[in-house]
Formats: C-alpha cells, sequence, structure tokens
C-alpha cells in the first residue's frame, strides 16, 4: 500500500592521495608502510602505484591496502559488510578519523 523511499547516500568514498602513507603487502602476510605515488583505475579496479622505503615501485589494488589513522588501520575499498560500516560509523562518531 505505502512505499517506504530508501535514501540514497550520494557521498563519494575518499580514496588515498599522492604523498599519503599506507600499509601495503609485500610478501604472503607482510605488510609495509609505502607511499602512494599515484592512483589509477584499471580494468574498473582502484590500483595504486606505491613506493617502499628499499626503493621499490609496485602497484597494488587498493583493496589489499590499509590506510593508518591515527593509529587505527582503516581499509582502502568501500565497505561492503554490516561489520565494516559499523566500524568506520565508530571511527567517524568520535572523531577518530575523517575517511
Amino acid at each position: 500500500m505505502f512505499k517506504l523511499k530508501k535514501k540514497k547516500n550520494k557521498k563519494e568514498y575518499k580514496l588515498v592521495n599522492p604523498g599519503d602513507e599506507v600499509l601495503a603487502p609485500c610478501a604472503q602476510d607482510v605488510y609495509r608502510k609505502a607511499v602512494v605515488i599515484s592512483y589509477q583505475e584499471i580494468r574498473n579496479n582502484p590500483t595504486l602505484r606505491i613506493k617502499f622505503k628499499s626503493g621499490n615501485m609496485n602497484f597494488v589494488s587498493a583493496q589489499l591496502c590499509y590506510k593508518i589513522v591515527k593509529g587505527i588501520a582503516v581499509p582502502l575499498e568501500k565497505p561492503r559488510t554490516k561489520i565494516q560500516k559499523l566500524c568506520l560509523w565508530f571511527l567517524r562518531r568520535f572523531g577518530l578519523a575523517e575517511v
């Protein structure tokens, strides 16, 4: 009889900017700090060009990286599960992160 109107979230999800530090995979189950050089989309997948402190430059999927905000690792990809959304809501609610 009555239809509920769903609110659409029109906010763009902000990705990292060049020069930001991220945690990126460098080996199996090993993450290291790296600096983002550029952001690209390859075949509709967000990809980061990163540089480790050792000087190695790589292309890495943004879905595998984390950004460090106030000592908390936040995933770069848009949250899909309710638990990820709840965690980010808590971070934003208490002013710990600006994603």
